[in-house]
């Protein structure tokens, strides 16, 4: 009796929307090979990815390869049963799969004719969950000195106008760089909307600046203004910030409202002054909360689950270090004044660490994506170090040391982050692609508004 079999076909051409260099990059990931190796495929005009496949393992197949962005048609292939299939002559190129999601290489012929019939076992090591996923970071300080010092030069010689392309130079490099399973971030915003965007917001400045002088009272209505709209503005950075990121061609998203974001930035930071910092760990934990539980991943929005009770054990925690660092400085002015910036700037920087340790720990360990759980283990140690000699180098330097701290630094966040697996990642559908206005980006960059890594 016969039964149906499958084999897994390309067609010769990617999914319409997605870019070649992308689509490259995925079948090289997926099929652990080289880009080269990749584009040949890409170039062929049938391959044969796997063969002679059961119905439920080929639409497996096809979904991932399709995922990945090329057109793919199950071939039907009728196999006699109790009859020895032929062996064919192929060359592996990869003898084990990791997943179901990276199928196998194991050939190539004619019509480049990939794969053979999976084995019992190896299925079984495929459907396996991967224990835990490094995040990687690939940049260098000397590459990204280059763009750096670049950038700097041609937003002085145009005076301020390059800096919306200076901007996208830097994030494509850092994001390029930045990798989870062999796939890389990408950065997409266009300079052209950064730099109408950033025109606007020096154009109120500038606007506010001169009624100052002339009209205070007119200034003042535009000051007031502006704290009125900055949560709009937050909303509008995260949500453009978000828009224009990316990972395997599925951008993040933001969709946090305005009411919302009116409470988190106006609201309970207002309500922390008025109790004299004592609210303080709740207004930051409230932001916290907005900026996670308000983004996304394709149509997957992230999970929250710190508590203000986290927030408050970090920063009343720091009370008695800092009450007691605060007695050494005053000790340090009265008795060597010479040793009082040394010391100052000590604590700072420590206080600063242990802020950026603990509450970074906590964002990342507190949050999730679709039962996919992510895990950071900074050490205050270590990062207070890497925060002394950054500011101790840059210090020296004058400033040239600056592309070197900002990658050490990248680097060590990056690589102390993993994400342990609870779900299929590739499962994620895209949103629809809309605009998003660069103006609330720009506003929030005076303020360092941002989230990320």
């Amino acid at each position: 009796m016969a039964e149906m079999r499958y084999n897994i076909v390309f067609s010769g051409k990617i999914m319409a929307g997605c870019e070649t260099g992308n689509v490259k990059r995925n079948i090289a990931r997926l099929f652990s090979i080289s880009e080269e190796k990749a584009g040949q495929i890409l170039a062929r005009k049938r391959v044969v990815l796997k063969k002679d496949l059961d119905e439920r393992t080929a639409e497996k197949y096809a979904e991932v390869l399709k995922k990945a962005g090329l057109q793919i048609f199950q071939e039907p292939v009728q196999v006699q049963t109790g009859i020895q299939k032929p062996k064919h002559s192929e060359t592996p190129l990869i003898q084990k799969p990791a997943d179901v999601r990276k199928p196998v290489f194991a050939g190539v012929a004619d019509t480049m004719e990939i794969g053979v019939k999976p084995q019992a076992a190896e299925l079984s090591a495929a459907e396996k969950k991967p224990d835990k996923i490094q995040f990687e970071f690939h940049g260098s300080g000397s590459e990204y000195f280059r763009i750096w010092l670049v950038n700097i030069l041609l937003s002085l010689i145009t005076l301020g106008i390059y800096s919306a392309w200076a901007k996208v130079r830097k994030n494509q490099y850092l994001y390029g760089n930045t990798r989870i399973g062999g796939a890389s971030f990408e950065y997409l915003a266009k300079p052209s909307k950064i730099l109408k965007g950033r025109l606007i917001v020096a154009g109120f400045f500038l606007l506010q600046g001169v009624l100052s002088k002339i009209l205070p009272i007119a200034g003042a209505v535009l000051s007031i203004t502006f704290v009125i709209v900055l949560p709009w503005l937050v909303v509008r950075s995260l949500a453009f910030n978000a828009r224009n990121s990316s990972l395997r061609n599925i951008r993040f998203s933001f969709n946090g409202s305005y009411k919302e974001a009116a409470k988190a930035y106006l609201l309970w930071p207002m309500v922390a002054m008025l109790t004299l910092g004592f609210l303080f760990p709740y207004a930051y934990f409230r932001q916290r909360k907005f900026m996670v539980e308000n983004s996304g991943y394709g149509t997957t929005g992230f999970k929250f689950n710190a508590t203000r009770k986290d927030y408050n054990r970090i920063f009343f925690g720091l009370f008695i270090p800092v009450l007691l660092g605060g007695l050494l400085i005053l000790g340090s002015f009265f008795l060597f004044p010479p040793l009082f910036i040394l010391v100052a700037l000590t604590l700072y920087l420590y206080v600063f660490a242990c802020i950026s340790v603990k509450t970074g720990n906590l964002l990342y360990n507190s949050s999730s994506l679709a039962g996919n759980r992510f895990e950071a283990d900074m050490k205050l140690k270590d990062y207070f170090i890497l925060v002394l000699t950054n500011s101790l180098a840059t210090a020296v330097t004058f400033g040239l040391f600056h592309p070197w701290a900002k990658v050490r630094t990248l680097r060590y966040k990056v690589e102390h982050l993993k994400l342990a697996p609870g779900g299929d990642l590739d499962g994620f559908v895209a949103e629809s692609q809309r605009q998003i206005s660069a103006v609330g980006s720009e506003a929030t960059d005076f303020m360092d508004i941002d989230f990320g890594l």
